[in-house]
């Protein structure tokens, strides 16, 4: 075999477990809360409506997070949060909003 496929052989299998890893044994996913320390700094809200709007003036009430680029599923009614790697609901906010393109 060439060095390439010799790599490909080999980087397959390891790269396959890495996606499946985070699905096997380690249970539930913790939900983000307004008293975590993390979402607290960034402002999070369970409901957009509940932002602070004069902390974060450039806050609308169509950034949800569903439709935030950080948001796992976007057809979810809840899903992981890149930026908590924490369970979010799809109405919720804070200040790392990114729109989804």
């Amino acid at each position: 075999m060439t060095k390439r496929r010799q790599f490909m052989a080999a980087i397959v299998p390891v790269a396959g477990a890495l996606v499946a890893f985070p699905r096997v044994g380690l249970g539930e996913i913790a939900t983000l809360t307004e008293d975590d320390k993390m979402g607290s700094a960034m402002g999070f809200r369970l409901k957009t409506e509940k932002a602070d709007q004069a902390k974060y003036p450039k806050h609308t009430t169509e950034q949800v997070c569903a439709k935030c680029v950080h948001y796992g599923t976007p057809a979810a009614d809840s899903a992981r949060c890149d930026l908590f790697n924490k369970n979010v609901p799809k109405g919720g906010w804070c200040s790392g909003f990114t729109k989804r393109p």
